[in-house]
């Protein structure tokens, strides 16, 4: 395997062993010029307070759109000149850097005003703001937005949306992949703590387009926790996200989707140990809609020397597709042990309505003794429910299932609709958590149910958040906003996207929108979590 070696252009900092510092940055209301060390003397670029930061320092950043500056290439490549597409945010080994601070923030603005849904914080491989859907005018991008360098879990990237990279430059083929995020560990573990983040649209022609792991001596075991990971594109491996570790490959997802990831092998998610074992684990994850070309549409598990043996719980597994060319078996998960065991533990998950040319939900390979330890699982054609045997291809009803022939798509509603046979028919034993993906109790009505999400009986009526000067319910298949001075509403998706935007001055507006939970921000302070139902 090649060894990388990189030139950074202005050297990092020298680290003070206790330095705690935290530096401050505002798009809106910042100056380079400043110190940095307060919201009313906040830097205005990221890169800024990069620079200062020294381990366990932490930069805090207002809403906007930062882009990246650092220059950074191969050292094979050294007296290359380097173009603005090698620039990104080169992130020191110990820093925290959390997003999500409102714009107009002041120096009475703290943790409590943070909320990263609502002041979207953006580091943006764009540089010229003309990116298409379809990945188009991407040619000018940087090759990757963030760049982390021997880090380990004391390196926190929380409350930002990653997008815009695409690693496709042949001066640097053995760095083509992880242009959203790319982390990479010359002689240890590589190992961040990613929390809160939207990573989406980035594209790569190596593997993992949104977020690459890589540890090339040691341990890949990042910890990545209520992110979505949606719309990436690999040429290769993990459209998503990719995790490569010399020895251990075992990352902690909780809370996160992969959704609408498209890549040749693990549409959604690719995971490979060469020498030890791949074990990763899955708590209150959603894959769906993720499109591989040959293997695994959703998830592809691979050791190489070692075993294969992740914990999966309270997962969903829905809506995607392998074999649009190759082998294409495992639609939803496959898990391969080249010259060991083969051993995944699935509880209380659900893997369904996928497709492949062969084995359309699970693949399990392995040497003799190789199989899965499911319980209270729903896989059709796998005996993993206690007294049912093998599992029908009965449907588990969720809200809104998406056809995995038009994967990739971030399409679907996949929580238990009404009457589905996921309610109640978990094991209480599993769990592990106190909320599910939707941020709602993980057990109602005494017991946990199947899959990413809890069921609840859903009232169509009733207020939910009262104060002095507002209110906010809904009723009849609206939302409604009560109001006695001007206010801007802003109402968002449950994953922070902004639907609709009012200006009222006072009065009572009814607001017609399709079925599902809400964000209300008056004046962009959060107000109200609201379920619309028709």
């Amino acid at each position: 395997m090649k060894t990388i070696h990189v030139i950074i252009l202005s050297c990092l900092c020298s680290f003070a062993v206790l330095a705690q510092n935290r530096y401050y940055v505002s798009q809106t209301k910042g100056n380079d010029t400043n110190d940095g060390l307060s919201w009313s003397n906040a830097f205005a670029t990221l890169q800024m307070a990069i620079d200062k930061v020294e381990a366990d320092d932490t930069i805090w950043v207002s809403a906007g759109t930062y882009l990246p500056s650092k220059k950074l290439y191969e050292f094979d490549n050294e007296g290359v000149p380097t173009i603005p597409r090698h620039q990104t945010f080169l992130i020191p080994n110990g820093v925290k850097l959390y997003g999500g601070f409102p714009a107009q923030a002041d120096n009475n603005t703290g943790m409590d005003k943070r909320d990263w849904t609502i002041h979207t914080t953006m580091l943006s491989g764009d540089l010229n703001n003309d990116d298409k859907e379809d990945f188009t005018h991407m040619e000018d991008n940087v090759y990757r937005v963030i760049f982390l360098l021997n880090t380990d879990e004391s390196t926190v990237i929380d409350g930002f949306t990653i997008t815009g990279g695409h690693s496709d430059n042949p001066v640097l083929p053995s760095m083509l992949g992880g242009s959203g995020i790319y982390a990479f560990s010359t002689n240890g573990p590589s190992s961040p703590t990613l929390r809160n983040l939207i990573i989406e649209g980035n594209i790569s022609k190596g593997g993992g387009a949104g977020f690459s792991n890589y540890a090339s001596d040691g341990d890949a075991c990042p910890v990545i926790y209520n992110t979505i990971i949606r719309r990436n594109k690999s040429g290769e491996y993990g459209g998503g996200f990719a995790n490569n570790g010399r020895t251990k490959s075992s990352p902690v997802l909780e809370n996160v989707i992969i959704s609408g990831n498209e890549a040749y092998n693990g549409g959604g998610m690719y995971c490979f140990s060469e020498a030890s074992e791949t074990s990763p684990v899955f708590t209150n994850v959603l894959i769906c809609g993720n499109k591989a070309e040959n293997r695994a549409g959703g998830v592809y598990l691979n050791s190489y020397m070692g075993s294969v043996k992740p914990v999966i719980t309270h997962t969903t597994i829905s809506g995607n597709k392998a074999g649009a060319r190759g082998i294409g078996n495992g639609g939803g998960l496959y898990c391969l042990a080249n010259t060991n065991i083969s051993s995944p533990i699935l509880r209380n998950t659900v893997i369904w309505g996928n497709k492949a040319i062969e084995y359309n939900n699970f693949h399990n390979v392995g040497i003799d003794g190789s199989k899965p330890d499911m319980q209270y699982s729903w896989i059709p054609d796998y005996m993993t429910y206690p007294a049912m045997g093998a599992l029908p291809d009965f449907d588990p009803k969720f809200i809104n299932a998406v056809d995995a022939n038009i994967a990739p798509t971030t399409e679907g509603d996949y929580r238990p609709d009404n009457g589905s046979p996921l309610i109640n028919m978990g094991n209480n034993t599993f769990v592990t958590t106190t909320i599910d993906l939707a941020g709602k109790p993980r057990i109602f009505d005494q017991t946990v149910d199947i899959g990413a999400y809890e069921y609840q009986a859903l009232s169509s009526a009733g207020i939910l958040s009262t104060v002095a000067e507002k209110k906010i319910w809904s009723e009849a298949g609206n939302l409604y906003v009560r109001i006695e001075q001007p206010t801007i509403v802003r109402i968002y998706s449950i994953d922070g996207i902004l639907v609709q935007q009012l200006n009222m001055s006072e009065g009572i507006r009814a607001i017609s929108l399709p079925s599902g939970f809400y964000l209300v921000s008056l004046n962009n302070e959060m107000s109200a979590k609201v379920y619309v139902l028709k």
